[in-house]
């Protein structure tokens, strides 16, 4: 079983090296210092709550040759990083391409780029950081962050096998809880949907979740602005996926005091505000994806459109 992992960012080197640590033959696409710190120490993993480093040694390459193949080419970047990717996976001829990317916009540019066949759409729940150079601390979503979202797999056209229920067989067996979905299009633009609002809800308090906490009303516009969202998806004829996330149509005051409680604990730190802060760019880039949606269903949305209207002030 060959993988190629495409992105040495926090996420594709946790998904690259517990994937090595199953015994899966991995190699890490990557560039820069990140490439020279992979090659030279391999990868260094460490559990957000454990002080052990787990250490996996990967190969590493910096071009996709068209005859190179591999059983499965996980693309593991941000939502701006995504069109500078795609030349390099144009003549490859690989079966599978697993386009891990935040996106709200559909995937016809990746149809464009592998064909329709060809693709398939995870998504990781995993939070994770670059600390001291070279060792990720991380988080993968079990437990109660299943409540909220667990990585996800799907594909664009069925194929002659289960590739689907293979490949969540294969990051189950690395530690990584994974389910599948049918329809993964509806399943990102939910995500869209509710992370732009708590994206830009944490803005509006320097992304501190703690803080955002201390602010009921802030939190009462986060929830009414997702609110708004998976009413534009459901105008435009998308599904609420996953269905579990069934709670965020609960009166307003409800989902606003379960979500005081949750900016709170550290699952808030880990899953939501590293990443926004991080990330400030692919949020922006997102917001502007869901605004679309908004413009497309002719709803009045005010939530959003306040929220919509901060500006962090650092990340950039």
């Amino acid at each position: 079983m060959r993988i190629l992992v495409v992105g040495a960012g926090a996420i594709g080197s946790l998904f690259a090296g517990k994937l090595a640590g199953s015994g899966k033959d991995v190699t890490i696409l990557a560039r820069g210092d990140r490439l020279e710190a992979v090659r030279k120490n391999g990868l260094h993993l460490r559990e957000s709550t454990s002080s052990t480093v787990e250490r996996f040694p990967v190969k590493t390459i910096t071009s996709l040759a068209p005859d190179d193949r591999y059983d499965f080419v996980l693309v593991v970047v941000q939502r701006t990083q995504i069109e500078a990717v795609l030349p390099l996976l144009a003549s490859n001829q690989s079966s599978s391409f697993v386009f891990m990317v935040n996106t709200a916009a559909g995937y016809q540019a990746y149809v464009d780029v592998v064909g329709a066949e060809r693709v398939m759409i995870a998504f990781p729940s995993a939070g994770g950081e670059v600390v001291d150079g070279n060792v990720v601390v991380y988080r993968i979503g079990r437990g109660l962050v299943r409540l909220f979202q667990t990585t996800t797999v799907g594909e664009l056209v069925h194929t002659s096998y289960d590739r689907v229920g293979f490949l969540a067989g294969i990051f189950r067996e690395a530690g990584i809880p994974t389910v599948t979905c049918k329809h993964m299009d509806d399943w990102q633009k939910t995500h869209v949907a509710v992370v732009c609002a708590i994206a830009q809800a944490l803005y509006k308090h320097g992304g501190d979740p703690i803080r955002l906490s201390k602010h009921f009303s802030d939190v009462r516009l986060m929830v009414a602005a997702i609110q708004e969202g998976l009413a534009v998806l459901r105008c435009l004829g998308h599904r609420t996926i996953p269905r579990k996330l069934w709670y965020l149509r609960l009166p307003g005051f409800l989902v606003a005091a379960v979500f005081s409680f949750v900016l709170r604990t550290d699952l808030a730190e880990t899953a939501m505000a590293r990443h926004a802060r991080r990330a400030v760019d692919e949020m922006d880039v997102l917001k502007r994806e869901l605004l679309g949606l908004v413009e497309a269903s002719h709803m009045d949305t005010p939530a959003i459109r306040t929220l919509a209207g901060i500006t962090p002030d650092f990340g950039k």
